[in-house]
């Protein structure tokens, strides 16, 4: 029995195609996905929007950020040795989450690029996947690493202003994006290997109890990258399937976003942005395409203004 009534289907577009010049065609990286195919020229992840009209992504295996402006033109800021996977803004830079160097800051005004946080009690991270920050400039990041349903120890910190380090949680199987409600009285994250994302109440204290499983789903690769509309619905990125789920915060199906038709279907992370909010911007990872849909309300930021 179907309680609920099909949910519409909403077809992206393609927004830009990093071009031919910037792919890193034959060059050597030793990074490999998730996936079973051999790397290619890029893959595209961590789109963010600022509001002087940027679109930021990063390419990981290849260790660079790139941008693209309000006329769609692409450019490299910078290139490094590390895996960047994850990207906000806080303080007018842009904060990285590196699988292979942790947690880093990118100054653009200067295309610099260093450490912010690297180790824990002298420790390297597992491999930081993805992060956001609140509204009380505190950044949640997740500890992805090579964890899954065999080795559930993926982490999810907070850090605070003051330098503090939390761990909300250390039993996840591969921990991988996460955004904060609007009221930011609950925090979600995507756990890919178990193809299922997690809520997290957040109390006033900092801690979090009562962890449950918010959204289940099925395929090869699960849920990725997520964004939150002011709504309170949910956009689920779900690379394997081609598809973006939103789900009110009750966690009932709204709209299936589908790949545009000459897109590739690896759709791994979202943002909103645009002038007026209401564009979502979709890393197209594998063909090196950004899609985008036009949504009928504002997102939820992600991260501080960079100006």
């Amino acid at each position: 029995m179907n309680f609920y009534p099909t949910p519409p289907v909403i077809q992206a577009e393609i927004y830009v195609r990093i071009p031919d010049s910037l792919r890193c065609t034959g060059q050597p990286t030793e990074w490999r996905g998730g996936s079973t195919l051999p790397a290619s020229d890029i893959f595209l992840e961590a789109p963010i929007y600022t509001t002087d009209g940027h679109l930021y992504v990063v390419d990981i295996p290849y260790g660079r950020i790139l941008k693209i402006d309000d006329h769609r033109n692409v450019t490299e800021c910078v290139r490094y040795d590390g895996e960047p996977n994850g990207l906000v803004v806080q303080h007018g830079c842009l904060v990285i989450a590196d699988y292979k160097q942790g947690i880093l800051l990118f100054d653009p005004e200067n295309s610099s690029v260093s450490p912010l946080l690297t180790r824990r009690n002298l420790e390297r991270f597992k491999g930081p996947n993805d992060l956001i920050v609140s509204s009380k400039n505190e950044i949640y990041f997740t500890d992805q690493g090579q964890t899954g349903m065999t080795d559930q120890s993926g982490c999810v910190y907070r850090l605070s202003p003051n330098g503090k380090l939390d761990c909300l949680l250390s039993n996840g199987a591969s921990p991988n994006g996460l955004v904060l409600s609007p009221d930011e009285r609950f925090l979600y994250v995507a756990m890919t290997r178990s193809n299922s994302v997690w809520r997290l109440p957040l109390h006033q204290d900092g801690t979090t109890s009562k962890v449950g499983l918010f959204f289940q789903s099925f395929g090869c690769a699960g849920p990725d990258g997520l964004a939150m509309d002011e709504e309170g619905s949910l956009f689920i990125c779900h690379p394997s399937l081609g598809s973006i789920f939103v789900v009110d915060s009750e966690g009932v199906p709204k709209a299936r976003i589908i790949t545009a038709p000459t897109g590739g279907k690896n759709l791994t992370n979202c943002t909103f942005g645009g002038p007026d909010g209401r564009m979502l911007f979709i890393t197209d990872s594998m063909e090196g395409n950004v899609q985008c849909v036009k949504w009928h309300c504002r997102g939820v930021p992600r991260s501080n203004s960079l100006t």
